[in-house]
């Protein structure tokens, strides 16, 4: 019975997350009502709800995957260095994902190579901070750790600006730069499936870890007195998290601060335990990822890049939230 009731924040959030998305399709010049698109789902429905899933759906997925993933790494991260300003790319993983999809994008290769290009780049600017990290022997393993991130995310960040330098003016640069801001349209539902497999890896190991992440923000020593090997944990961590991030960034772009925003809401919310701020993050950071991509197509008929919409928001979203929780602590 306690469990149930303290899960009930978190599904509750998840169900708000799941009206979201019934509204989004049940509103706009493709609306369908949600009896329609239910039996669309099975291949039931009206010809105008089918059709308004086979659209609307993949760009869907892909803002649940990208906000679920981005929210859920943050949480993590935050929890592991202690620290409420921890965010997804603080191992780097954005910029060499950036980086991964510009070098593909100057080659002039497909949408899946890309994507591929991108996967790899964040996860190979992750493993170079985490490489770096265990090969030192500081007392501090989360100071080496920020530490090698920021030399790992500024070599993607060189990288990325010779590519930008290097590319065509008229051409290639326009299209590196608009995938660099971020969009939730480019994603097919094939792409979105496939980078919903590794998101739900790293959320999986990231929740089994579960009370281990509780301990390890008190520090190694309190988890070594208690028979818990600190740093293999840790690493495990940041590389589940490092997983979600280079997933997401390759599906939709970069797009910043729903991985600082959605874990300060969801610690309003449901509190500071792992096994609680996770899914909750995930589920606000699903929410809020819906939102800005409603908001990106209600301005005109030109898109506004979800980038740009999450950091207009979320900034201030973050300083009200930052000045509400400081004033109640």
């Amino acid at each position: 019975m306690n469990r149930l009731k303290a899960a009930l924040p978190t599904l509750g959030l998840a169900m708000l997350a799941f009206a979201g998305v019934v509204a989004v399709l049940a509103t706009g010049p493709l609306a369908s009502s949600p009896d329609a698109l239910l039996a669309a789902l099975f291949g039931h429905g009206p010809p105008d709800a089918e059709l308004a899933l086979a659209l609307r759906g993949p760009r869907l997925l892909a803002a649940l995957t990208c906000g679920a993933a981005l929210a859920g790494a943050g949480a993590g991260f935050q929890i592991l260095f202690r620290n409420p300003l921890a965010a997804p790319d603080l191992l780097g993983v954005s910029s060499g994902a950036g980086l991964g999809a510009a070098l593909a994008l100057l080659l002039g290769a497909g949408t899946a190579l890309v994507q591929s290009s991108a996967f790899v780049g964040g996860l190979a600017a992750g493993g170079l901070a985490l490489g770096c990290a265990a090969l030192t022997r500081s007392g501090d393993g989360r100071l080496a750790l920020i530490l090698c991130g920021v030399v790992a995310g500024a070599l993607a960040s060189a990288g990325l600006g010779l590519v930008v330098i290097v590319a065509e003016p008229y051409s290639q640069l326009p299209t590196i730069t608009y995938w660099l801001l971020g969009s939730f349209t480019r994603a097919t539902l094939a792409e979105g499936l496939f980078a919903l497999a590794p998101v739900c890896l790293g959320a999986a190991i990231l929740l089994w870890l579960g009370f281990r992440l509780d301990v390890l923000s008190l520090g190694d020593e309190q988890a070594r007195s208690l028979g818990l090997p600190a740093r293999p944990l840790r690493l495990t961590a940041l590389a589940a998290a490092a997983l979600m991030t280079s997933a997401a960034v390759a599906l939709t772009g970069i797009v910043g601060w729903i991985g600082l925003l959605a874990p300060h809401a969801a610690r309003l919310i449901v509190g500071e335990r792992a096994g609680r701020l996770i899914p909750a993050s995930m589920a606000i950071g699903a929410l809020f990822a819906l939102v800005i991509d409603r908001l990106s197509t209600g301005f005109g008929p030109a898109e506004i890049p979800v980038g740009l919409l999450s950091a207009a928001i979320g900034a201030p979203a973050f300083l009200f939230l930052f000045i509400a929780t400081s004033r109640r602590s």
